[in-house]
């Protein structure tokens, strides 16, 4: 009778442990179906954008710039700051490699360096306000879309 009682016993331990699996694996099934939607409503966002944009024409080689299309006048800045900040920092590597072969002076190393860092630092600090600007008009949206629904 004991040996029956302890079989019984561990029978229910191993029906905990299934019970228990079988939750986690029907929670991780919900999880993955959840992730599949989005997959798929993402599938279908950029179908639609491929759709409305076959044949379009991207931009011209003569002027890459066009094949992007700013949505505001912040992200126009963050872009034109940022393209800057990268040319600068260009410039500066091509002024580095120049000064290593001899083939620009150590003074107009110097000075060029001190300009471009200068006006560098500028385009840097307006990248910084900017993302701000944004992060802070993206929360406000945020929170109108809120009080929107919440009504």
């Amino acid at each position: 009778m004991e040996g029956l009682f302890g079989l019984q016993g561990v029978l229910k331990q191993r029906e905990e442990s299934l019970n228990r699996g079988l939750k986690e694996m029907q929670e991780e099934m919900e999880a993955l179906e959840q992730q599949l939607q989005i997959v798929l409503m993402n599938t279908d966002v950029l179908e639609g954008w491929l759709r409305d944009n076959q044949g379009k024409k991207m931009g011209s080689l003569d002027n890459p710039e066009e094949a992007f299309e700013c949505v505001d006048a912040l992200s126009k800045q963050m872009l034109d700051c940022t393209a800057s900040d990268l040319a600068i920092e260009d410039t500066l590597y091509a002024l580095d490699k120049a000064l290593q072969v001899g083939a620009v002076p150590f003074d107009q190393y110097l000075r060029s360096v001190r300009a471009l860092s200068r006006e560098q630092f500028f385009h840097r600090a307006t990248t910084a306000k900017v993302r701000a600007a944004q992060l802070q008009a993206q929360v406000a949206n945020m929170a109108a879309r809120n009080h929107h629904y919440g009504s």
